[in-house]
């Protein structure tokens, strides 16, 4: 049997998940291109070997799913280790507090002695808003823990992130964040959290190892491409594909700035700064596990900065979503012409105009793979 030829642009997990699960079938032999200089898009941990250190390139990735068979199904590429992941946040004259806020952090903030859930929730009570049927995060988190507290934890970190006020974005921002009320300190509410045992590299390198899986990097798709492949799924993003004809969808990005210094504490492997000061987060290697890979003479912070995509060299890491909705109505125009391609199939972040998890991005794409594989 004759294998067909799939194009597949990017080599992040949408286009590697897609093309392991096409390379199984034995009945494509795929081409993976990607623009930039390696594999495992956003994900890609390469090692400093000065330092001793696994650094993740485009800031920290830590998977996490409520999802076995995503686990299962990644787990055949990499061992993990375990991690439960906490973030704190620096609060000027108080000092580092566990956030999602948690009985701790309301102890610390208002200098009371909360001890027990009850106490937690009927204390919020008295802060909380009322407002009915909330339409936007503001709101949402204003219900939960009232005005004072919403902005100094959620308020000027959103305007730093996303360049609007908390009140301009969808309330389902906010919504992954849970809510405590007790002392558990872990950011996310997943039952299964881990980090890869040799980094995302290490598990990209096994998810490609195919014989009919060929790479190209730093190599740009170009239209001229596309009659040389049966079909093509593309995570470049969609208004581009399309000349931004109905106008160019907005993204945030993320600038790095990277410090090396000799001592350095802080409470959890990345802290954030929620006050009017242009960074967001700060990371220190050392404390991921997976990362410390030995001695050395320097430790390595790495600060972020928001910025948009613009000013970042065109790298788009979050789809921006508005409350009025205009972001949203532009990528639905999109939609709308890349559905009478018969030829091209839109997948991941950009090319779908989402915010994925790495769990959500692997199984929206073994739907897709899985689905094509059904109707040939």
């Amino acid at each position: 049997m004759i294998k067909k030829n799939i194009l597949i642009v990017g080599a992040g997990f949408a286009g590697a998940t897609i093309a392991r699960e096409l390379a199984d079938s034995g009945r494509y032999k795929i081409h993976i291109i990607d623009q930039r200089p390696h594999i495992a898009g956003n994900a890609y941990d390469p090692v400093d070997k000065t330092l001793n250190l696994r650094v993740h390139h485009y800031g920290p990735h830590i998977f996490h799913t409520n999802d076995q068979h995503i686990f299962d199904y990644l787990s055949r590429f990499t061992q993990w280790i375990p991690y439960q992941h906490s973030v704190e946040a620096w609060v000027d004259k108080i000092g580092y507090v566990p956030l999602p806020i948690n009985r701790t952090t309301l102890n610390r903030i208002y200098q009371c002695q909360l001890n027990y859930a009850e106490d937690i929730k009927r204390f919020l009570d008295t802060l909380k808003c009322q407002h009915t049927m909330p339409t936007n995060a503001q709101q949402m988190a204003e219900n939960i823990y009232g005005i004072e507290l919403t902005q100094l934890f959620f308020g000027r970190y959103t305007q730093k992130m996303w360049g609007m006020a908390l009140s301009e974005l969808p309330a389902q921002v906010l919504a992954r964040l849970p809510v405590r009320y007790d002392d558990n300190r872990h950011y996310f509410n997943d039952k299964i959290q881990a980090m890869p045992q040799h980094g995302y590299i290490g598990l990209f390198e096994n998810l490609l190892d195919h014989a009919d899986i060929s790479i190209s990097l730093s190599c740009r798709f170009e239209r001229s491409m596309e009659k040389n492949y049966q079909h093509i799924f593309n995570a470049m993003p969609i208004d581009v594909y399309f000349d931004e004809k109905y106008g160019a969808l907005p993204y945030r990005s993320i600038q790095f700035i990277h410090e090396r210094v000799t001592t350095h504490q802080q409470p959890v492997p990345t802290i954030n700064f929620t006050d009017e000061g242009i960074y967001t987060r700060q990371t220190d290697w050392r404390l991921y596990p997976g990362c410390d890979l030995g001695t050395r003479t320097e430790i390595l912070l790495t600060k972020e900065i928001p910025c948009s995509y613009e000013d970042n060299n065109f790298e788009r890491y979050y789809p921006v979503k508005t409350v009025e909705g205009s972001p949203q109505k532009i990528y639905n125009r999109y939609r709308t012409e890349a559905e009478k391609l018969t030829h091209i199939t839109f997948i991941g972040r950009c090319g779908q105009y989402i915010y994925y998890d790495m769990h959500q991005v692997v199984a929206n794409s073994l739907k897709i793979a899985r689905a094509f594989l059904s109707s040939r």
